[in-house]
């Protein structure tokens, strides 16, 4: 179709709107009309296309046999909504076996801190320090002895007694401790009495009873004593024992770095009596931890990656097309499905290059088609955008300009419409029909009952109308041809 100014239909029936106070010779040889003030808009006009404006490719992030397909061309879909999965049975394989490693890598770590915590010494007794063997900065080897711990004020005596004494007797009991050459006793309760009895000197048997006392002062470590628990008496004697006698040992190698007793200091379960250093073990922490950290960014990546197999619709909208259904292979970056927003229809329209340089983006512009019933439907719509290079045909080079719309109702991607697009405008001017002025911008006025031809000056042209700017008045009778 020509491309044009205006519609010469629209122009006719605006003259014939226009005809109030024309007047007609008596011979009928002349229709005139009188200029009138209204607005005159300059207009861009040609067919165009509605198409999707905004349109989204649904490409898969990962590739592999399609597995779901929620997709129809046609279908309305909504942000977020699932449209296709893709088989994830290999990932899933590789994110078992990374946890596994993740698995790995943190007992590792908790053995290598399990390592460098023995080289922290403790004391697993209390009492008080009698031999101490090592110094600030000697090498010790793990298990060797580096103190000895003592308890004397608690102290245990160990005597047989006859086995029918013995069966009576019960943990608790009162026990009166002598000591043979010494004068005086204390008094101890008893601790244990042994399951079997044995065998003493002379052939006798006796059962084993243990008893615990505290020292008052004067009592040491083989000390020879005896023992009565109610009306029965020991068969012999036995040696005062101190209730702790045991050596701290080294739970691991390395150097000593701090000696936190001496002998004759007091100790307490827990307590700590040294710590050793050694790089060795403090290293193998610092890098089991970073396996840690490894293992974890890697399950972590995959896992991930697994939101990549899900593909979802990138927005609200339509699907326009399907290239890929169920149980065909998907690959990354190609396009499964092409989707597209409803409310984003504009139109493309295809514009002369006479006249490409007089639109620019952001002039207004109206779309209008008629329906099956004959009316005219019309919209606002806008110039978004207009393309740098054209396309040539025939001799004659085209450009594409989009339009957008403010309203789509009615509107289908693919109809043909009418687009005019408003290139200039001007309000309350002077104006004639178009039909009335000449290509050499003359106007042929009737006065005194004879036709004279009048030069005017002439502004913008458009919807049928030419501004006139002089040569004739609102009082001028022009004669249409």
């Amino acid at each position: 179709m020509k491309k044009r100014w205006m519609a010469a239909g629209a122009a006719l029936a605006l003259c014939a709107g226009l005809l109030a106070g024309c007047s007609q010779e008596e011979a009928g040889e002349w229709v005139t009309v009188y200029p009138d003030r209204g607005p005159v808009e300059s207009l861009v006009e040609d067919t165009g296309t509605l198409a999707y404006g905004d349109e989204y490719s649904i490409l898969p992030a990962a590739a592999g046999k399609v597995t779901l397909c929620e997709v129809e061309e046609g279908q309305q879909v909504e942000a977020g909504q699932v449209l296709y999965t893709i088989d994830s049975g290999d990932l899933e394989d590789q994110i078992t076996q990374a946890a596994l490693s993740l698995d790995s890598a943190r007992e590792s770590l908790s053995q290598a801190q399990a390592a460098c915590a023995d080289l922290t010494v403790c004391s697993q007794a209390a009492g008080m320090v009698s031999a101490v063997y090592c110094h600030v900065g000697d090498f010790v080897s793990q298990g060797s002895p580096v103190a000895d711990v003592v308890d004397s004020f608690n102290l245990t005596l160990t005597v047989p007694f006859a086995a029918q004494d013995a069966e009576v007797m019960t943990a608790g009991d009162l026990a009166v401790i002598t000591f043979p050459g010494r004068a005086g006793s204390v008094t101890g309760s008893v601790e244990r009495v042994y399951d079997v009895s044995s065998v003493l000197s002379g052939g006798r048997e006796g059962v084993y009873v243990q008893i615990r006392l505290t020292n008052p002062g004067s009592l040491e470590e083989g000390t020879q004593a005896t023992a009565q628990v109610g009306g029965a008496a020991c068969m012999e004697a036995g040696e005062i024992r101190y209730a702790t006698s045991q050596s701290i040992y080294a739970t691991q190698s390395g150097q000593v770095e701090t000696l936190n007793m001496e002998e004759g200091t007091a100790v307490t379960v827990g307590q700590t009596v040294l710590t050793l250093k050694n790089d060795s073990l403090t290293n193998a922490v610092s890098n089991a931890a970073l396996s840690v950290d490894s293992a974890q960014v890697n399950l972590r990546q995959l896992q991930d990656k697994l939101a990549d197999y899900t593909v979802t619709a990138p927005a609200d909208g339509v699907i326009i097309s399907r290239s890929v259904k169920l149980g065909e292979y998907a690959s990354v970056g190609v396009p499964l499905a092409t989707l597209a927003e409803e409310d984003a229809l504009q139109v493309n329209a295809e514009i002369d290059e006479i006249y490409i340089g007089r639109i620019f983006p952001g002039q207004q512009a109206r779309v209008s088609f008629t329906d099956d019933s004959g009316e005219e439907r019309i919209y606002d719509a806008q110039v978004r955008r207009v393309d740098d290079t054209g396309v040539s045909s025939g001799g004659v080079t085209n450009y594409t300009v989009e339009l957008t719309l403010a309203d789509t109702a009615g509107l289908k991607a693919g109809m043909n419409v009418w687009v005019s697009i408003v290139t200039g405008g001007q309000d309350d001017c002077l104006r004639l029909p178009a039909a009335a002025v000449s290509a050499q911008n003359t106007v042929q006025v009737l006065r005194e009952g004879k036709a004279v031809e009048v030069p005017v000056e002439t502004g913008l042209t458009g919807g049928g109308y030419v501004q006139i700017l002089s040569g004739v008045t609102q009082e001028d009778e022009v004669i249409l041809p």
